[in-house]
């Protein structure tokens, strides 16, 4: 091939393009890998040995789980998945989507069972599930929590009217109240706030004396020093583990789910990422957490994806 011919030029220029896809590639990891660094490195990869406020519920399980229903697309919400929470009256599951906003009943497989318009919402994040068909949720932009009755038969669920509290003024509305959990051992609302600051608020307010409109609420931040050392960047979801009263966090953007103790000591964590816990693929965008009695975990992802995770018995 004559230098400076024509076949030759083509060749040369083919190849700086190679290689410059090939940089762009590196590039693209290492970003990836210094960006999850601080997240990989903090991570308690044992479980602690400290006993459980219920006995012979250790803590420490989360590593002791496996995935039995991967990324299952549920049919019927085609995008905007969040938060999510178990009935214990029902034994089913229950999600709000925010884009429209819309509450979600679901089965433990992932079915969608009932789907119902939530008006007056303009950002719905959090559900959980508080007793008989009363659930809290969560309205991030206006950064309040909603009380709603939500019964079999009930096929429309307005806000304009619900008893509700404000959380406070807040200046990036995108990133107020993100996830809900509740506590029946303490009857306390667990709420987390994404981020600018990170927060895990504990809310009483006794559901008799909840009327329409603004609601007077004791809320108190869980004032622990666990969130100071968080290797996470946000927080999506909170859960109260029923069988012992730890917390489970969960970060969206790290991926990572983590169980704490009520005195703030960080007992195991699970990265819900690919070839971990049994999962062929890391979990995109996780929003929404909860537990049942039995201990199963069931997570939920944008924009429509379910997963269900069961502690693997020695």
């Amino acid at each position: 091939m004559k230098a400076g011919s024509p076949l030759r030029e083509k060749w040369r220029a083919s190849l700086r393009q190679r290689r410059l896809a090939a940089m762009v590639v590196v590039l693209a990891v290492l970003a990836a890998l210094y960006l999850q660094w601080p997240h990989i490195v903090a991570l308690p990869w044992h479980a602690h040995a400290s006993p459980s406020a219920v006995a012979g519920e250790p803590a420490g399980v989360l590593p002791h789980y496996r995935v039995s229903i991967e990324a299952k697309p549920v049919a019927g919400i085609a995008d905007n998945l969040s938060g999510l929470t178990f009935s214990t009256k029902t034994q089913t599951l229950f999600a709000v989507t925010n884009r429209p906003p819309q509450i979600a009943e679901l089965s433990t497989d992932g079915r969608l069972l009932r789907l119902a318009p939530l008006l007056g919402a303009d950002d719905t994040e959090g559900i959980a599930h508080i007793e008989g068909d009363w659930f809290a949720i969560a309205d991030e932009r206006s950064n309040r929590i909603h009380w709603v009755e939500f019964g079999p038969d009930v096929r429309e669920v307005s806000l304009q009217g619900s008893p509700y509290i404000q959380l406070g003024d807040i200046s990036i509305k995108n990133f107020a109240v993100e996830g809900l959990g509740w506590d029946r051992e303490r009857q306390q609302l667990v709420a987390v706030t994404e981020k600018w600051p990170m927060q895990v608020l504990m809310v009483d307010v006794p559901l008799s004396k909840a009327k329409p409109g603004m609601v007077d609420a004791k809320v108190s931040g869980w004032d622990v020093r666990a969130l100071e050392g968080l290797s996470s960047t946000d927080l999506a979801a909170v859960e109260v583990d029923p069988r012992s009263g730890n917390l489970l966090l969960l970060g969206e953007e790290s991926s990572v789910l983590y169980e704490y103790s009520r005195a703030g000591d960080l007992l195991s964590v699970m990265p819900l990422w690919a070839d971990m816990s049994g999962l062929k693929n890391t979990i995109p965008q996780p929003e929404g957490l909860t537990m049942d009695p039995a201990g199963n975990i069931y997570v939920v992802s944008e924009p429509n994806l379910f997963y269900k995770f069961e502690r693997k018995r020695s």
